[in-house]
C-alpha cells in the first residue's frame, strides 16, 4: 500500500530537514528520486525542497503541468520514475482541475498503489483525501472540493488559524468524517496505518477528527490514539 504524509502547514525552514529525513526514512532506496509537482502554486515554486532533497543525495526533478509541452506520456514517465513526490500548497481547485486535464490524477493514484511516498502541505495535503476544504472560491471564499480519495476522509489544513476554523460549521456538510490539521503537524498514512508527526518547533500542535458516526463531534487525536488505530 501507499505512503502519504499530509502536513497541515508550517514545518518552516528551521525544522524542514526534520520532515525531509522522515520522508527519506519511508523510502527503501538509498538515493531515491524526488519529484516536485507545484500545480497548486500555478507552477511557481521556490527551490527549498528541491535543494534539501538534492543535498540529501536524491536525484531531483519538477513536473510543471501548466507548461505547453506537457503530454500525458511525459506526466506518466516523470511520476513513474519518482520514488518521492512532493505537492506544495496553493489553490486546491486549480490543482484538481489541472490534474484531471493532464491525467496526473490517474498517475498519482497509481503511484500510491505502487508504494511511492506522497507528501505535501495545505492543498498538497488535502489533495490525497476524499475531500478538501480550501479558500479557493470566489473572493477567497471557502469551498469543499472532491480530491483523489486515497485517504477516505475530508481534510482542512491550517486549523489553528481563526479563519480556517470556519471548518467547524462546514464539517457536517462534507457528509463524511474529516480531519483538521494545525500547522506543524502531519497525519501520516503508512502501509495502512495512521500516525501523527509533530514538528520539533511545536510539539503541542494538534490534529482533530470530526466523527460522522457521532454527529461530527470533534476529537483531539493526540488525546484519543484509539481513533487513529481504528481509522
Amino acid at each position: 500500500m501507499g505512503r502519504i504524509v499530509a502536513v497541515g502547514g508550517g514545518f518552516g525552514s528551521e525544522h524542514a530537514d526534520y520532515l525531509v529525513r522522515y520522508i527519506l526514512s519511508l523510502c527503501e532506496k538509498k538515493n531515491p528520486s524526488f519529484l516536485l509537482i507545484p500545480t497548486a502554486a500555478f507552477d511557481g515554486y521556490g527551490s527549498g525542497m528541491l535543494s534539501r532533497f538534492f543535498n540529501m543525495g536524491c536525484e531531483v526533478d519538477t513536473l510543471c503541468l501548466t507548461h505547453p509541452y506537457i503530454t500525458e506520456e511525459l506526466v506518466a514517465e516523470k511520476i513513474a520514475r519518482a520514488d518521492i513526490i512532493n505537492v506544495p500548497g496553493g489553490n486546491l481547485r486549480f490543482l484538481m482541475e489541472t490534474w484531471k486535464k493532464t491525467g496526473a490524477d490517474r498517475r498519482l493514484k497509481k503511484a500510491f498503489d505502487d508504494g511511492k511516498v506522497l507528501f505535501g502541505d495545505s492543498s498538497g495535503a488535502m489533495c490525497w483525501f476524499a475531500k478538501g476544504y480550501d479558500d479557493c472560491g470566489p473572493e477567497n471564499e471557502f469551498m469543499t472540493l472532491d480530491c483523489l480519495g486515497l485517504i477516505p476522509y475530508g481534510n482542512c489544513p491550517h486549523y489553528d488559524s481563526r479563519s480556517w476554523q470556519s471548518f467547524n460549521a462546514a464539517a457536517p456538510s462534507m457528509g463524511i468524517s474529516s480531519t483538521a490539521l494545525e500547522n506543524d503537524i502531519a497525519l501520516c498514512f503508512i502501509d495502512g496505518k495512521y500516525s501523527l508527526l509533530h514538528s520539533p518547533e511545536r510539539v503541542d500542535a494538534r490534529a482533530w477528527f470530526f466523527d460522522k458516526d457521532r454527529n461530527y463531534e470533534r476529537f483531539d487525536l493526540d488525546a484519543h490514539p484509539e481513533i487513529l488505530e481504528r481509522l
